[in-house]
């Protein structure tokens, strides 16, 4: 399946095919844990198109970076991720990565490791947040060299779920990605 994937940039009128993946990707990843009903409400293949339109469509801020690819195998979009200025204004580095995604069909294939290393320019420090519970994506970064720095984000909005924050730097991420990697599963 792998080899079938292509990666690219996303144009406006993906929206709808992206927006259709954030939702099954994230009841992939959250539908256990994040409350029903909260779900029900924001994690609509609707909700989530709205959410990517307005993001393709959005110029960005003078100063910012971003980077947004999709993985696609034929018409399906099976993964996406965003890398770029960070959002936070205590951030511990000037960059994050704000979403990596990859539908479980697409597990085991090495997805998430392409998607990572196209969205982050080598040897980049950053960070990510990812929700604590989210135990398969913690080991995925893990296990590439990202280490828990100790933040805590309680999101009031999603039932007061808690959030970690992990960072990448080439002094102690370099030796994860140099003994090259195998998939265990999706990112955040």
């Amino acid at each position: 399946m792998l080899e079938q994937i292509v990666i690219r940039q996303p144009q406006l009128h993906d929206a709808a095919r992206i927006g259709l993946a954030h939702s099954i990707a994230a009841d992939e990843a959250y539908g256990y844990y994040f409350p029903h009903d909260w779900m029900l409400r924001r994690n609509t293949p609707s909700k989530r198109t709205e959410q990517w339109t307005e993001l393709l469509a959005e110029p960005l801020p003078e100063g910012h970076q971003r980077r947004v690819l999709i993985a696609e195998a034929g018409e399906q979009v099976v993964g996406f991720g965003i890398f770029g200025t960070a959002r936070d204004h205590d951030a511990p580095l000037p960059l994050e990565l704000h979403r990596l995604y990859v539908l479980s069909a697409a597990y085991g294939t090495g997805l998430s490791d392409r998607l990572l290393t196209e969205l982050v320019p080598g040897n980049t420090a950053h960070y990510l947040w990812v929700m604590e519970e989210n135990t398969r994506a913690i080991a995925f970064y893990r296990k590439r060299g990202y280490l828990p720095d100790g933040a805590v984000q309680h999101l009031p909005n999603i039932a007061n779920l808690p959030k970690i924050r992990m960072v990448w730097t080439p002094s102690y991420g370099d030796a994860a990605y140099s003994r090259g990697w195998s998939e265990p599963g999706s990112g955040s």
